[in-house]
């Protein structure tokens, strides 16, 4: 039961970061699904660089929507076990640091596109891990925080607006 709650406040909180962001930035009109995701793709590439402008555009590339808010979600969960392991596997952080090579960097470089991979499969990544309910119940409740997170951005910004 705990990671069904786990599972819905995180997709709950990136579905929310995510579309507060481009609310923000872009305007409640590239809220709604039936928008031209294309043009709020190329708006995101226009804009200068900033952390903000990185994460939406991550988001853009694994498709927007719900498969992209759980595909951004499964980048985050996969790179970070991946760091933690890389910097827990010397032994302390400070022999980690100490010695890290060339190597040791494009090998975070490559595995973090192979990472961007297995985001982009996130069905058969998280196939793999869930266990204990059906694949359905998993579903419904990331689903459910998918939309709890949408409906949490909109309100944020404008608590007032009617739904056309």
């Amino acid at each position: 039961m705990f990671q069904l709650v786990i599972a819905f406040l995180s997709t709950a909180a990136v579905s929310l970061i995510l579309y507060y962001l481009v609310h923000k930035q872009y305007g409640t009109e590239f809220l709604n699904e039936n928008d031209e995701e294309a043009v709020l793709d190329k708006k995101i590439k226009d804009d200068d660089w900033s952390p903000q402008n990185v994460l939406m555009s991550k988001w853009m590339s694994f498709g927007g929507g719900f498969y992209g808010v759980v595909a951004v979600l499964t980048y985050l969960v996969v790179e970070f076990r991946e760091v933690v392991d890389f910097f827990t596997s010397q032994g302390s952080l400070l022999e980690t640091v100490t010695s890290l090579g060339i190597s040791d960097l494009v090998n975070l470089f490559v595995n973090s596109i192979m990472n961007f991979v297995v985001a982009i499969s996130w069905p058969a990544y998280w196939l793999n891990k869930i266990e204990g309910h059906s694949v359905w119940v998993w579903f419904l409740v990331v689903y459910s925080g998918y939309l709890a997170g949408q409906f949490c951005a909109k309100n944020a910004i404008n608590p007032y607006q009617e739904e056309h």
